[in-house]
């Protein structure tokens, strides 16, 4: 399965190397983690002011999903690289 993040590199950054595309997903992983701090604070501040939080869960629950893909999409550009480093 190709995640969201794959076909966005390749379709705007053209071909890249495994090791670019590994580095590209970490980053796109860590820029996930960084949106879903910030969810976070916008649920924890709806909480707070008394607000619905069912938009912002349910966009925070997108985002979890999107980690998870991204994480599964790196597992195999690792096990790629692992196995490309291991025929030579």
């Amino acid at each position: 399965m190709i995640t969201l993040a794959f076909v966005h590199l390749r379709r705007h950054h053209g071909p890249l190397g495994i090791q670019e595309d590994i580095e590209r997903v970490e980053q796109h992983i860590r820029e996930i983690e960084q949106r879903i701090e910030r969810q976070r604070g916008v649920i924890t501040q709806a909480e707070e002011s008394g607000l619905p939080t069912d938009g912002p869960r349910n966009f925070l629950w997108f985002l979890k999903e999107t980690r998870s893909l991204s994480r599964d999409h790196l597992a195999r550009l690792l096990a790629d690289e692992f196995r490309a480093k291991d025929s030579q």
